[in-house]
């Protein structure tokens, strides 16, 4: 909640939107995960305690 008070602020006094825009759709996309059960049960089932390697940086 406190992420939505501060993007809200943003947009309100700095004229700064794409925060405000940015946390409505990642929102919007979390709660369409959650209203699928067969979704949700596939995106947080436990995965393989395979070891993959080191991951390169970025």
């Amino acid at each position: 909640m406190a992420d939505l008070i501060d993007a809200t602020y943003d947009a309100a006094q700095l004229d700064v939107h794409g925060t405000l825009h940015r946390l409505v759709v990642e929102w919007r996309a979390t709660a369409r995960v959650l209203a699928d059960p067969e979704l949700t049960a596939q995106l947080t089932r436990r995965l393989p305690d395979e070891d993959h390697g080191e991951v390169s940086a970025p």
